[in-house]
């Protein structure tokens, strides 16, 4: 081959490259995609979150690798193989191997040229990339990136494009070629980055759950081609601290740098298959014999069948109508693309894609979700809508382009078929691909229920989901690919502008940016329930998918009115540019585009005038402007006893409340004026100061009374309230669900906010977004002195009356005790009376079943009886051993029920909790991680921590609500289930921990208030472990004398306890208070987690042991910052059965040893038996990071 003829094919070509819009077109995206990225929207999430705190710079070579090992594959993948892929194609379809039979042009020299000017155009995108963001970042200095940007080092840009960068486009590139080459199919070429987005996105990326082997996780990083699962999982998975990011180069490992070179290797080696094949064709193949007679099909033909009239042929002479010929035109494509190998590669890739994303989904603590037909409907709506829309406008972009390529498109542009029926008829068809892929995932997720042996097959969810749903967004799409392919007549423009499209949509997606007037693939709008499928936004869906229909419509009719059927003539275009022309094609155009405008227009004034539109938010932003300065943090006055009458219309989202709070004065100070906070949603209310009609101030719903004489001490006045209302009014912004609702499937109504109750006093969280959100209030170190507000509800508890009507059907739940329960004419009434004081209460309902135990009730939906017995079994044993262990429980009954999954959570109130169907009974639970038994003990916690006993407002003070609960999940996960399961959940919820801290946000245990990043895994994970590790340094007995003593003393006293009153009340009964002061004040009043890691073990069996054989040495070595004494294990065989028992022939030998941060230390460990590993705290008794990397096996 000659360097110089390859160099001048390259050249002409990178020339070529420079004048064609593609490449502009991508250029321009990457300007407008990194403009918008310096936002800060995609940044590594670590710094400091307060206000001049330091924070994770764009700028860093951390940053931009993390950006550009996601870009190059999601962003430049689809360009890249579009262009690499179809060079030879297009050469070919040109007739281009017919030129180089004539020239001194070798095949090498032509495939290499051609590859090498591709690529270098895209290398040169690569830097003009980096360049666009030094400009941005640097030159350009949006105000907003002031925090965001660290100084300029050139070496933090060009080095992660090499390393990340270069190797994928390479591959990804030569991959392409090679199958452009190989096989002339385009569809095949699409296959390759549509397979690379689908493993790495929707898998290697996301997939990583703490279980996970190492060796495995290891291949798995290898395997990327983009490199970003090693990057996550090496340097950002576990926070390393905001300076680390900012300041260090990113170290580059072994198994890094083969995948790189892996690689390259493959790309470039694809190119050489690629010129071998080429070369090949380009000789020529042996002619097959050929007839002596010419064709012999020829003398087959009879005299007679010349002479016979045309009549016998039965041809029709009038054209088709618009639906048949449509229905001829999709008949004919579907045929062609029965018997494309893209389909039959595509359908299997997705179909593994579904199992895959669906087996390996995981939820809490990293455990396999149990999924349902409605749920996978919608686990895979996205990937579906995703993967068809990118293959459905490959086929259509190509299979108008094979008429051209063909020579049929003259034939066929010739024929009476109408253009309307030639491009719905295509467009049909390319949506049945779609079809066959619907197909395909459809047996996925029978395979699915199948494997998983629990849930019963359905097909109902699939066809409305599906069927309803993604079904237009796939005619849409077509018809407006189609519509660009009619309008630019240019294949690869086409495919950059519908990719475009694309990129476009996803970025209004992932900003927030999108409502239900523009959400035209339906992205991530539907939450399903099997109590209530679509009841929340079933109104707005409708009225989408018919604005996409009629969308679909004018698509259509765009492409016919340009899709050209004869040669390009310059002329007729002029006259079509006559005003006359114009004003005639705009009228015949106006009937397509009123329907989806008047769709639009109502769906986003819908939107608008809804509980989460533009109206609700201007009044919520009037609420706290009129109120946060003069009622945030005024003491309030405390409620005595409540009496509701509540009327419930589930099937109308309807509800009317009548009731009255009695108010008292527990301070000393007088209460002039008393505030309640009232629902925007309310209609018609109506007040009442001691019986008597009355008209308090109205704060822009903040209503403000004021008692003829001041209160004094204990005096009591009673404040009554009328009102109804549709609760809630309308449906989302954008799809998604709501944390409270009354629908026909289900009510959920809480004391929280002022959903169907007011509220005393002011609330702080309405009217607060990114727009005007602060800091958290600064606490004085002795803050908790004296009284201390609750965290949440009433200082004081009261007593509680709802008297609940609604249909019979509904079974009606709320605090405190059922004492009567009346059906009459359809309606069914019940009342709930407190029989303990409450602080918080709420009402549920739902047509359930009911389990009933000693002291506990289930109540359940008939179709979710999976999970019953096991939450039962918690509930059961959570009542008895909390009620041993902190407090008798005062209540008579504990009820747990479900509501529709509209948003997945659980609350405790007092006597009756509400678990979303998403937690708890649709978990698929293992014996190991008993997520089911989890979830009701970490929730019955909650009725001694946060209502028997109410955490007090400050930092620390909701640690002793979820840390505490998650401490007693661990008690009783021990009484109830053993050591191994215990030993399993205090290794998912460290490795949540060390999954999900941020450095330089974490602030000491008395520090959080929930404000910053990683503040929730610090409340319920490691607070939970160190109440753990409290109690093993205080000894079992001690502490627990300690917690009910505490518990005792603050469930009925006004000053609500931090963590601070904790501590003191703890310490008395520490056996030694000065290691307890060393101990509390390290991992309390400071941050330190101690991260253990063994090198140099050896195992070695010598006689002059004495009693032992074997001996192990190792190296310990804390690189973490915290100092507890910790055990040393050597182990033979698996400890634990299938069962939780250990097994007989497991055998250990252990030493004690204390690390210091950066302290390491020699450990020999004698053993009467031949070990085959190594571990740190096998246990779970300390907090560490990296467990994983304390264990070493021989």
């Amino acid at each position: 081959m000659s360097v110089g003829r390859i160099w001048q094919v390259a050249r002409l070509d990178m020339i070529h490259n420079a004048r064609r819009f593609f490449f502009w077109f991508w250029l321009a995206i990457i300007v407008l995609m990194t403009w918008g990225l310096s936002s800060g929207n995609a940044r590594i999430a670590s710094g400091d979150a307060s206000v001049g705190g330091t924070e994770a710079w764009l700028t860093s070579e951390f940053a931009v690798g993390m950006q550009m090992s996601m870009l190059v594959l999601l962003m430049y993948g689809f360009f890249v193989a579009v262009a690499s892929g179809m060079l030879i194609i297009r050469d070919m379809e040109l007739g281009v191997g017919e030129i180089l039979h004539g020239t001194s042009l070798r095949a090498g020299e032509y495939i290499w040229g051609r590859f090498l000017a591709v690529t270098a155009t895209f290398l040169v995108i690569l830097g003009l990339h980096m360049l666009c963001m030094i400009v941005i970042y640097h030159v350009l200095r949006r105000p907003s990136m002031d925090d965001m940007r660290g100084p300029f080092h050139l070496i933090n840009y060009v080095r992660p494009a090499i390393v990340f960068g270069v190797p994928t486009i390479v591959f990804i590139a030569g991959t392409s070629f090679a199958v452009g080459a190989l096989t002339r199919k385009p569809i095949l070429v699409f296959f390759l980055p549509v397979a690379l987005i689908i493993g790495a996105g929707f898998f290697l990326w996301n997939w990583s759950p703490n279980w996970l082997d190492p060796g495995v996780n290891r291949l798995l990083m290898l395997l990327d081609p983009a490199g970003f699962r090693w990057l996550n999982e090496t340097y950002l998975k576990v926070d390393r601290g905001v300076e680390f990011y900012n300041e260090a180069p990113i170290g580059l490992d072994g198994l890094f740098i083969a995948n790189r070179l892996t690689l390259l290797a493959i790309g470039l080696g694809a190119v050489g298959l690629a010129q071998w094949k080429f070369a090949r064709d380009i000789r020529g193949a042996r002619q097959g014999k050929v007839s002596p007679t010419g064709n012999d099909q020829a003398s087959l033909v009879t005299p007679a069948a010349i002479v016979a009239p045309i009549s016998t042929l039965r041809a029709a002479t009038r054209p088709p109508g618009l639906v048949r010929g449509a229905l001829d035109v999709a008949r004919f494509e579907a045929r062609e693309l029965r018997y494309h190998p893209g389909l039959y590669l595509f359908a299997p890739l997705i179909l593994i894609q579904t199992m895959g994303t669906m087996l390996l989904a995981v939820g809490s603590f990293g455990t396999p979700l149990l999924q349902t037909p409605g749920l996978l409907a919608v686990g895979t709506m996205n990937t579906l809508t995703l993967l068809i829309c990118l293959l459905i406008q490959f086929y259509t972009v190509e299979s108008v382009q094979r008429d051209r390529n063909t020579g049929a498109a003259a034939m066929i542009y010739a024929t009476p078929v109408r253009t309307a029926s030639l491009l719905l008829g295509k467009s049909v068809a390319n949506v049945l691909v779609g079809g066959v892929i619907l197909l395909a995932a459809l047996l996925a997720c029978v395979l699915v229920l199948v494997f998983q042996g629990t849930v019963p097959m359905s097909l109902g969810p699939f066809l409305v989901v599906w069927g309803l749903v993604l079904v237009p967004t796939f005619l849409v799409w077509s018809t407006f690919v189609m519509a660009v392919a009619a309008l630019v007549h240019n294949r690869y423009v086409t495919h950059a502008l519908c990719l475009g499209a694309l990129i476009l949509t996803g970025y209004k997606q992932l900003t927030g940016a999108m409502n239900w007037a523009g959400n035209w693939d339906a992205w991530s709008v539907i939450r399903w329930s099997d109590m209530g499928p679509l009841e929340l936004n079933g109104t707005a869906l409708l009225l989408n998918r018919l604005m996409v229909i009629s969308l679909a419509a004018l698509f259509v009719a765009l492409a016919v009115r340009f899709f050209s059927r004869r040669d390009f003539d310059p002329a007729r275009i002029i006259h079509r540019l006559y005003p006359r022309s114009l004003l005639v094609g705009g009228l015949k155009l106006l009937p397509f585009v009123v329907v989806p405008l008047v769709l639009g227009g109502w769906l986003y004034t819908a939107v608008t005038n809804g509980f989460q539109g533009e109206r609700m938010k201007v009044r919520q932003k009037d609420y706290w402007r009129d109120n946060m300065a003069t009622w945030r943090d005024v003491p309030v006055p405390a409620i005595g006893a409540v009496d509701i009458d509540l009327e419930l219309d589930p099937r109308e989202r309807w509800f009317k409340t009548d009731g009255s709070y009695v108010i008292y004065n527990p301070r000393e100070e007088p209460v002039v004026e008393i505030p309640l906070s009232a629902g925007l949603h309310w209609e018609n209310l109506q007040w009442t100061l001691n019986g008597d009609p009355y008209e308090p101030e109205d704060r822009s719903g903040l209503f403000i009374f004021r008692p003829p004489a001041p209160l004094g001490p204990d005096e009591r006045v009673e404040i009554g309230f009328s009102f109804e209302g549709r609760y809630p009014n309308g449906f989302t912004e954008n799809g998604g669900g709501a944390r409270q609702f009354i629908l026909p499937s289900g009510v959920v109504l809480t004391s929280f906010s002022a959903s169907f109750a007011p509220i005393v006093g002011y609330l702080e969280h309405v009217g607060v977004d990114e727009d005007n959100e602060y800091e958290q209030r600064v606490y004085l170190d002795d803050f908790y002195e004296g009284i201390t507000d609750p965290a949440f509800g009433s200082a004081w508890p009261f007593s509680t009356r709802l008297r609940i009507t609604g249909p019979a059907e509904y079974t009606y739940n709320s605090v405190g005790v059922l004492v009567s329960d009346v059906v009459a004419d359809g309606r069914r009434t019940v009342v709930w009376e407190s029989d303990h004081p409450v602080s918080i209460f709420n009402v549920v309902a739902g047509r359930w079943e009911v389990h009933r135990g000693d002291r506990t009730a289930l109540f359940y939906h008939a179709g979710h009886p999976y999970n019953i017995q096991e939450m039962s079994e918690a509930l059961e044993g959570a009542v008895r051993w909390y009620s041993e262990w902190f407090h008798p429980y005062p209540w008579q009954e504990l009820k747990v029920s479900e509501f529709p999954n509209f948003a997945s959570y659980a609350q405790g109130f007092a006597t009756n909790i509400t678990f979303s169907e998403g937690i708890g009974f649709l978990t698929k639970s293992d014996p190991k991680t008993n997520l089911a038994f989890m979830v009701t003990a970490h929730e019955t916690a909650h009725q001694w921590w946060g209502n028997i006993l109410m955490p007090g407002k400050g930092p620390g003070g909701n640690i002793l609500s979820e840390g505490m609960a998650h401490f007693s999940t661990i008690l009783l996960m021990d009484q109830m289930k053993g050591l191994r399961d215990r030993i399993e959940f205090c290794r998912r919820i460290e490795a949540d921990y060390g999954d999900n801290r941020v450095v330089d946000s974490e602030r000491p245990l008395v520090r959080i208030d929930g404000s910053r990043p990683g503040d929730r895994t610090v409340t319920y994970n490691k607070a939970g472990f160190v109440f753990w590790m409290l109690l093993n340094h205080m000894g079992r007995d001690a502490c627990l004398e300690g917690l009910q003593r505490f518990i005792g003393h603050y469930s009925t006293d006004p000053d609500h306890p931090v963590l601070q009153d904790f501590l003191a009340s703890m310490r008395p009964f520490a056996s030694d208070t000065a290691a307890f002061d060393t101990f509390t004040q390290a991992w309390f009043f400071d941050v330190v987690v101690p991260e253990y890691r063994l090198t140099d073990a050896t195992a070695v069996s010598a006689e002059g042991f004495g009693d032992t054989s074997w001996r192990v040495t190792v190296t310990v070595e804390n690189t973490g910052n915290g100092r507890m004494p910790v055990q040393i294990v050597a182990a033979a065989q698996e400890r634990f059965d299938d069962d939780g028992q250990q097994h007989a022939d497991y055998r250990e030998s252990r030493v004690e040893i204390t690390l210091g941060p950066g302290e390491q230390a020699v450990v020999e460990i004698p053993c009467d038996f031949q070990p085959d590993r190594v571990e740190v705290d096998p246990d779970a008794l300390v907090l560490q990071l990296n467990r994983d990397s304390a264990t070493l096996d021989f």
